[in-house]
């Protein structure tokens, strides 16, 4: 994938996320008192989602993340050009193999996680 395709894409998906009708119906009733607040918004919980959620939400919603769906090298081109282009810091190891192995993994071209294919009871704020 050329730079020029991933910036198109990336800023693409940005404008359209801001917009996306499943995004904007989130539920923002608070959860029962048995189930406890989820800290990482929509993202996947797995091993990875603390510095992922962390890292990214510095700049962008961490909905921008959900809303990908990249390879290893995608997700990796990203990081290099938001470091480069946008002036985010550069992620230190084990940190940055952390995310990536979280976002090739939940956030890959399957897009198994994307916010709209989720079940409620996985995600807070989702109806």
């Amino acid at each position: 994938m050329t730079f020029a395709i991933l910036r198109t894409l990336f800023f693409t998906t940005l404008a359209a996320g801001l917009a996306t009708p499943a995004l904007a119906d989130l539920d923002t009733a608070p959860a029962a008192e048995a189930e406890e607040e989820y800290e990482f918004g929509v993202l996947f919980d797995a091993p990875g989602v603390e510095e992922t959620f962390y890292s990214c939400t510095a700049c962008h919603s961490e909905r921008i993340v959900a809303q990908q769906g990249l390879t290893r090298d995608g997700w990796d081109e990203v990081l290099v050009w938001m470091a480069e282009e946008q002036g985010m810091y550069e992620i230190d190891e084990p940190d940055r193999n952390t995310i990536l192995d979280y976002l090739a993994t939940y956030y890959n071209e399957d897009r198994p996680n994307f916010p709209g294919h989720l079940p409620s009871h996985r995600v807070s704020g989702f109806k």
